[in-house]
């Protein structure tokens, strides 16, 4: 356990609660936001908050059932996550749907949702959750809980980013298309006092998805605005951590190791990338970036790559095309790529991984075609390398599916149909077979679909999903039980003015700034990056 955090320290009186993963301990217990929310419940005074994952049977620290907590909390990170938590309930004797809680009448912890997954649309979870909170953390969830502890349930009434679930109604015409929200929107919170909040590793265990690395975010949002983002998009505005805080960070990471992970959507746009060079130095600490992007504009980024022997890395191109990667306002040429990996490879990398996009707007085959001409590009550049040191490295090409998001400009698209998808995937499989050192890895295509439904979805769809974990029926059939044809929910292109189901949340981005950014991808027009005080999307009036 690393100080600096807020650890468990229960005393009997307090309010129990139970933050829950919905997935592997190994994978939820490196999760940073996991960290951050378990520290902030636990610095409350009378309040108490444990971990479970969806491979335990009791809770991490106090060895207890969920049914013993007053309150579970539940990190929603993915849609499909959805199915893991109703299966998580179920097995704890708590029935997922909120109205078979309130018809049973039984004595059930308050189950309360939040994290990423729910942001931009909570409402395919609110027939699981009593109440959701919309937005970040810092400064906002402590309060809540404080409250919460005092007034109960009723506390929840008076925040205006939290949605109580039995408050709201959907209304549908006779083709189940959502014609009125009945119920009061809730807001986005976005802290402000992020940039003077540490928010860093709490645990550390080699059996974890990062093992021993020491993570510390840097920023929020991400200045490229890329159209398919939602990351960027329910990060706005983009801010970062203060310079000094990091240092405390950095300084209490040399405790417990020689590494630390830096995170964050545009990690190396950081602006005090010079300083932090010098801090890492200082400490004698080596740094491992998340992802790293050809558009950094510091060249501290190469030194810290290089003086601290990152053999892995990781950028995305997105598409092979120039043109349609400025078409999704990704406004980074080829050649930058070539020569950022280059100077990557001179700093001492060894294997490179690169993120491609499928089934973008306007795709043709030609595009797909351009992430193996792309590939043969990289391999042609990296090879010298390889050769002069007389040991070869590996390229990873990971392949997904776009998958439509709420509040980004593609949450009117309509993705291709599953077949569709495959055939590029094969396409890709056989042809990247032929570089050598190459290996392709592709997101599951039924899970990329099942998250594009549920990010969408409504309440009919949620519920769906729900009785589909619940009984172990196919998703499909009992979308069919509710007269919803699965395929159009995910290949449907919707249209302008449609009302869709997450506009019961305020997120201070104008829905015609995104639909002009829509139409600007099908005219391969690309606009100006994230900059403080833009006026565009609404965020900094």
């Amino acid at each position: 356990m690393i100080e600096g955090c807020c650890h468990l320290q229960f005393k009997k009186g307090n309010l129990k609660v139970c933050l829950v993963y919905p997935g592997e301990e190994r994978v939820g217990i490196s999760s940073l936001a996991i960290h951050r929310v378990y520290s902030l419940i636990n610095s409350i005074e009378g309040v108490s908050c444990d971990l479970y994952f969806s491979d335990s049977s009791q809770s991490l620290f106090l060895g207890s059932p969920l049914k013993d907590f007053d309150v579970v909390a539940i990190s929603v990170t993915y849609e499909d996550h959805i199915f893991t938590i109703s299966e998580i309930l179920k097995k704890a004797g708590i029935p997922p749907l909120r109205t078979l809680r309130e018809e049973e009448g039984g004595d059930f912890p308050i189950i309360f949702g939040g994290g990423i997954g729910l942001y931009y649309n909570p409402v395919p979870f609110m027939p699981i959750f009593d109440a959701i909170y919309l937005g970040e953390a810092e400064g906002r969830i402590e309060k809540l809980f404080e409250k919460f502890r005092e007034k109960g349930f009723s506390a929840f009434y008076d925040f205006d980013n939290v949605i109580v679930s039995k408050d709201y109604d959907f209304l549908y015409n006779e083709e189940n298309r959502l014609t009125e929200i009945v119920g009061e929107k809730r807001k986005i919170f976005r802290s402000p006092y992020f940039p003077e909040y540490p928010s860093h590793s709490c645990f550390l265990t080699e059996d974890t998805a990062f093992k021993d690395m020491f993570l510390i975010e840097l920023n929020r949002g991400c200045i490229e605005k890329c159209r398919f983002c939602v990351a960027t998009y329910m990060g706005l505005p983009y801010r970062e951590k203060q310079i000094e805080i990091v240092e405390n960070e950095i300084a209490l990471a040399a405790k417990y190791g020689e590494r630390v992970g830096l995170i964050g959507a545009g990690v190396t746009d950081y602006s005090k990338m010079e300083d932090l060079y010098e801090i890492l130095k200082k400490y004698d600490m080596k740094a491992s970036f998340s992802s790293l992007k050809a558009s950094s504009p510091s060249p501290y980024v190469l030194e810290i790559v290089k003086e601290s022997g990152q053999k892995t890395v990781t950028i995305a191109p997105e598409t092979g095309n120039e043109k349609l990667r400025y078409a999704i306002n990704k406004k980074v040429p080829d050649e930058k790529y070539f020569s950022f990996t280059e100077e990557l490879f001179k700093a001492g990398a060894e294997n490179l991984k690169l993120y491609f996009l499928i089934g973008l707007p306007t795709e043709t085959q030609e595009d797909v075609e351009s992430i193996v001409k792309m590939t043969k590009q990289f391999y042609s550049l990296v090879l010298p390398f390889w050769k002069e040191r007389g040991k070869a490295g590996e390229i990873h090409v990971s392949v997904n599916p776009v998958i439509p998001k709420p509040f980004t400009p593609l949450q009117w698209f309509g993705m291709e149909k599953k077949s569709s998808i495959e055939k590029k995937i094969r396409y890709l499989q056989k042809e990247l077979r032929k570089i050598p050192h190459t290996r392709l890895t592709h997101e599951n295509v039924r899970s990329a679909i099942l998250q594009a439904i549920i990010s969408r979805a409504d309440t009919i769809v949620g519920e769906a999903a729900v009785i589909s974990a619940m009984k172990k029926t196919p998703f499909r059939k009992v979308l069919k039980e509710k007269n919803v044809n699965f395929e159009e929910l995910y290949t449907r292109e919707r249209e302008k003015d449609e009302l869709f189901p997450w506009e019961i949340v305020e997120s201070g981005i104008r829905r015609n700034y995104l639909w002009k950014e829509y139409q600007m991808i099908y005219e391969g027009k690309s606009s100006p990056s994230c900059f403080p005080g833009c006026k565009m999307c609404g965020l900094c009036d």
